[in-house]
């Protein structure tokens, strides 16, 4: 029996004979684990016995890990098998993780002494308007590359490489962040003011004698009706302007909506033309003020200049093109004069019909007052950005090399060696020789320092091997961490003062967090988290959903992102993503779900009551959206999506060549798409993974493919009625649900479960790599701090931002 503890005891501290710490292990695995992961059978996708034993590689350790806390947790063997001994589970279990910690160890020991993480193209945007006050859009065709995403995550390290066709762009975008930022020539702000009487009626003089006939006192007022596509803003309203006028414009605007009995709210687009009757929006809204009482507008927005825009009123109630042009036509002539819909006078027998017999609309439509576009804006603050980056004129070498230090040490946000400069002050001193200006030349060492992996990379560590960041680069990834950008001046001061420490780090984390520039975290995260940009990437079918369109699609990928700030803002417990009494909404988002609509435009705190079958995330029309193929819903790939996002497991794969779900034949009894998984799943290979995977996805099998609610599946092939919709179903763990109202229920049972991954979807997006084994003590930790606040949101971001884990390499 001594012999036997001793073994034991030897194995779980890594020494002894490689024989003698194996036979338990081993002989645990052959006695319960490889009936179901071995030779004869493989669920799962599983061979235990094919897992690497080398521990140090780290070939295999994420399914060692996962096999250890599905056994620590009971959930292997299955209930069915025979159960080992509580002895036999605490020697395994011992046993395993000391092999996990010894390979840990070993693999930190190996990192590489250099790591380095490419900056997103949203990092890249953001950074170079906090360096130089600039605003550019790499996002635009022929801008930066697009990022490569894992998982929805555009910023995971090993994914961004370089290519030489990434290189090239990114010395263009330099020389074009330059050339705003020190414009050769300046363009001054300047204010257009263009009234409904100038844009539609040119100067209205003649339809105004017409209203002083009449006697009618109301303004000219220019109607806008679906599909109508008008001009918001021509290239010459400003004179002439050029590439140096691009910027940041304000435009205000003065409007009300005339909405249908029963349709809805008016909707405006101002964007570049694409086709006879649509643009493509730079700026989208709801107009919900009543004609009697408009209200103004105010939006800011970059334009590259010269440009044009237009006006485009979004709608999906059916206008009555049984006119065709002739509608149009009659509208848009001289003769069609629009103050009021109550002003029938000035309405010809022969004018199209837009209201009825009392004055309500027919269509939605617009009625704009005015339109005012100012800018390019500029302000204090982003001038301050460039005071003294540009050395004088006829400056000495010295004096150069000195702003170029000043200059480089912000770029790359760390201290900056006088020699690591070198190489930019003789490209300096070669076009000086060449004959080109001070300002000039240097200008080509400053687009050298804005192209170098310096800028380009988050570079953490040297050549020698560390195991801890230093405080400049905690400082860089604390503030792309919370703010998607480069460190402020407050925060690279404590990173130079030794100030990121302790009761230090807390002040700088509440600073950042306090900081407007949080929203951007919020933006990118939740986008990114929730995967959101898989939305529209099968438009719906408009046969089978008429009333989906852009405005909407935006609108319903919005909701979850102005939620998660409203959950930010309030700091509340994480339970409120699985299920909430509330929403943020909009006039668009409130009719598609059937909600009392708010009476002001924009995203707002709606109120939910059960009837509306609403609550957290999961029932959300992007969530639900983003799932379907724009046909049908699609149970599976909801139960991934959730298992991803919420739990942060992700299924395997399902097997090669595994058999499509069939399709219902013309004389087929019509069936739920419920009742054809359930008929797949029966496979032996498909079992395993359906089992954990379908009642995650069927339990919200009452929302159809766009997320509304409905009690009957449409199935458009087979005879007989449409089925009845089943959203019951059975946890992997037995626990039944009837509907997704319980199963939120039951996933609030597990908060703590939730909790866990979002704090590693949270260390994901920090740290930008994948999570290993490795970080699981660490993880814990920052999970025992969340639970002490009762798993509030910011106290959990704060949590993550102030952990030993963001502070390793």
């Amino acid at each position: 029996m001594l012999v036997r503890t001793l073994m034991i005891f030897a194995a779980c501290l890594g020494f002894g004979s490689a024989v003698s710490a194996a036979e338990p292990f081993e002989a645990f695995l052959e006695k319960h684990c490889l009936r179901c992961h071995g030779p004869q059978k493989e669920e799962g996708d599983i061979r235990l016995d094919r897992l690497s034993r080398d521990f140090k590689s780290g070939a295999h350790t994420h399914h060692w890990a996962e096999a250890l806390d599905k056994i620590n947790s009971g959930e292997m063997p299955p209930k069915k098998e025979p159960q080992p001994t509580q002895a036999e589970i605490s020697e395994f279990v011992t046993s395993l993780d000391a092999r996990l910690k010894e390979g840990r160890a070993a693999r930190m020991a190996a990192r590489p002494a250099v790591a380095h993480y490419r900056l997103s193209r949203k990092e890249y945007q953001n950074t170079v308007y906090d360096l130089l006050g600039v605003r550019y859009d790499p996002t635009k065709p022929g801008e930066l590359n697009e990022d490569t995403l894992w998982h929805g995550f555009e910023r995971i390290g090993s994914e961004l490489s370089l290519s030489p066709s990434h290189v090239d762009r990114y010395y263009r975008a330099a020389g074009l962040v330059l050339d705003r930022a020190f414009p050769v020539t300046s363009g001054d702000a300047r204010k257009i003011r263009k009234t409904a009487a100038e844009l539609r009626y040119n100067g209205g003089k003649n339809q105004q004698e017409t209203l002083d006939r009449f006697g009618i006192k109301r303004p000219l007022r220019y109607l806008l009706y679906p599909g109508s596509v008008h001009n918001a803003l021509s290239a010459n309203w400003f004179g002439k302007v050029g590439p140096e006028h691009s910027g940041l414009y304000k435009v205000r605007i003065q409007a009300s909506g005339i909405r249908p009995i029963g349709g809805q709210t008016a909707h405006l687009s101002i964007g570049k033309r694409t086709g006879e009757e649509t643009v493509d929006g730079l700026i989208e809204f709801d107009i919900t003020a009543p004609e009697d009482s408009p209200q103004v507008h105010e939006f800011e927005v970059f334009l590259e200049m010269p440009m044009s825009l237009d006006f485009c009123v979004v709608s999906t109630d059916v206008v009555d093109r049984r006119a065709g042009a002739a509608f149009r036509n009659a509208l848009n002539g001289n003769s069609y004069i629009f103050t009021h819909s109550s002003e029938t006078r000035l309405l010809t027998p022969n004018a199209p019909q837009m209201f009825d017999g009392k004055g309500n609309g027919l269509f939605s439509t617009v009625l704009l007052d005015w339109i005012e576009w100012a800018g390019p804006l500029e302000t204090d603050a982003e001038k301050s950005r460039r005071n003294g980056l540009l050395p004088p004129d006829d400056p000495t070498i010295e004096v150069v090399a000195e702003h170029l230090h000043r200059f480089a040490e912000r770029a790359w946000r760390r201290p900056v060696k006088k020699d690591e400069l070198s190489d930019y002050l003789q490209a300096y001193r070669s076009e000086r020789d060449a004959g080109e200006k001070p300002a000039d030349a240097y200008r080509v060492a400053m687009q050298g320092v804005l192209t170098s992996r310096h800028f380009i990379y988050l570079v953490e560590g040297d050549p020698v091997a560390r195991e801890r960041l230093n405080d400049a680069e905690l400082a860089s990834r604390l503030s792309y961490f919370l703010w998607s950008s480069m460190p402020d001046d407050g925060l690279f001061a404590a990173a130079r003062s030794g100030a990121l420490q302790g009761e230090g780090l807390k002040k700088e984390v509440d600073r950042l967090l306090a900081d407007g520039k949080t929203n951007r975290f919020i933006n990118d995260f939740v986008r990114q988290w929730l995967q959101l940009h898989r939305l529209g990437m099968f438009p719906p079918d408009k046969k089978l959903y008429p009333t989906y369109d852009a405005w909407l699609e935006t609108s319903l990928r919005v909701e979850p992102v102005e939620f998660f700030r409203e959950m930010f803002a309030k700091n509340m417990p994480v339970d409120s993503f699985i299920d909430s009494d509330w929403t943020m909404a909009n006039a668009r988002l409130c009719d598609f779900y059937g909600l009392l609509e708010p009476k002001t435009g924009g995203f707002q705190r709606v109120a939910l009551k059960p009837e509306d079958h609403r609550g957290g995330l999961l029932t959300m029309g992007a969530v639900l959206g983003l799932t379907s193929d724009g046909t049908r819903h699609r149970p599976v790939h909801r139960g991934v999506w959730l298992s991803e996002a919420i739990f942060n497991k992700t299924p395997p794969p399902p097997p090669a060549n595994v058999d499509p779900i069939e399709p219902i034949p013309p004389t087929g009894t019509k069936i739920t798409i419920r009742q054809r998984i359930e008929t797949h799943a029966k496979n032996a290979s498909c079992a395993a993974c359906h089992r954990n995977i379908d009642p995650l996805g069927l339990a919200f099998d009452q929302y159809d493919a766009v997320g509304q609610w409905r009690t009957r599946e449409l199935v458009p092939t087979g005879v007989g009625e449409n089925p009845v919709v089943d959203a019951s179903g059975v946890m992997p763990d037995g626990r039944s649900f009837k509907d997704s109202v319980q199963f939120k229920q039951l996933l609030i049972q597990d908060r703590a479960q939730i909790a866990r991954a979002f704090i590693e979807h949270l260390c994901t997006y920090a740290l930008r790599r994948v999570l290993t084994v490795d970080d699981q003590d660490d993880l814990k930790l920052i999970e025992a701090e969340a639970k002490k606040n009762q798993y509030r949101v910011k106290d959990i971001i704060r949590a993550v931002a102030m952990s030993d884990l963001l502070r390793k390499r």
